[in-house]
């Protein structure tokens, strides 16, 4: 619970001297005197029991404490402006804000080309950080404020979590160009051929080989890795077989002298889903990201 006699305003202070290091640079953005603005960090300063901000030089460097708990702060100020603001009125080019996704390559490897394109011409003051994050500690990261938006497959979350749909992906086989499988693709020869294998290590199941069970079959995994990119440069010298997402396949084969076929059997398609916290649904920010995303996967003309 926020301590009754705390006033909000000393956040908008502190955040003006962590962007702008120093007390006269953030005076000077605030309309204050500098001894107002160094009157609201003493009142912080005994509120955290912490310095926040130490000089070094000419500059105010955030404490260890203060960095932990500014992207909190950050936050709570943008969704409190936002309730002010009129959506007719939003203009994202008057924010500034870094938003960290919980991306796996392959998703970096269809989205950002068309995302990050976009932000650097026309919202450059819209920042990008993605990062690998596993479906054990993502909804914990969306809490925490460590990750605004994350797209995976369909993961069981609690109803803090707000998600929707993004795609249904297919899988396809990949392979090297003249494979002798192309000729005439058959599952005999699929489970007969040498296979890449590319999951993460909070994976627990694949969904292909969870059907070639049901078909009473197994695959011959030789190789086991963590990187699309990788494994299909390894089939396109030898004769093994990869299987992965159909949409990504197609931009390997742009790059790397493969090919993409249907697979000889057919496998249940994968729901790709965004996912963000519920804190998170009237952020302006984030649901303008949200959108942009989605309108990205329709572009893409992703399957749903």
């Amino acid at each position: 619970m926020l301590h009754s006699k705390i006033d909000l305003n000393l956040f908008i202070v502190l955040r003006a001297v962590y962007t702008e290091g120093s007390i006269t640079a953030a005076a000077t953005k605030l309309h204050l005197t500098q001894p107002a603005v160094s009157h609201a960090m003493a009142r912080l300063r005994d509120r955290f029991n912490d310095p926040l901000f130490i000089r070094h030089g000419r500059k105010m460097v955030p404490s260890a404490y203060c960095q932990n708990i500014f992207p909190q702060i950050e936050k709570a100020l943008t969704a409190l402006n936002s309730t002010l603001m009129p959506q007719s009125d939003f203009d994202i080019r008057n924010h500034s804000r870094n938003i960290k996704f919980g991306f796996r390559d392959i998703l970096e490897s269809i989205f950002f080309p068309d995302l990050i394109t976009d932000l650097v011409t026309n919202t450059p003051k819209i920042t990008v950080h993605s990062r690998q994050t596993s479906r054990v500690e993502m909804e914990h990261a969306l809490e925490q404020g460590e990750l605004d938006i994350v797209i995976d497959v369909l993961t069981p979350t609690s109803e803090n979590i707000h998600h929707e749909l993004v795609c249904n992906e297919s899988f396809s086989l990949i392979c090297r160009q003249d494979h002798p499988i192309l000729k005439k693709p058959t599952l005999e020869q699929y489970v007969e051929a040498k296979h890449v294998l590319v999951t993460l290590k909070d994976s627990a199941v694949d969904l292909v080989d969870i059907t070639l069970a049901k078909l009473g079959t197994r695959r011959n995994i030789v190789l086991q890795c963590e990187h699309f990119f990788a494994a299909t440069s390894v089939i396109s010298r030898c004769d093994m077989l990869l299987t992965m997402p159909n949409a990504y396949a197609n931009i390997l084969k742009e790059k790397m002298p493969v090919c993409v076929v249907p697979l000889p059997f057919s496998v249940p398609v994968l729901p790709v889903h965004m996912y963000w916290h519920k804190q998170s649904d009237h952020d302006l920010v984030n649901r303008w990201m949200r959108d942009k995303l989605f309108a990205i996967a329709e572009q893409l003309d992703l399957p749903r």
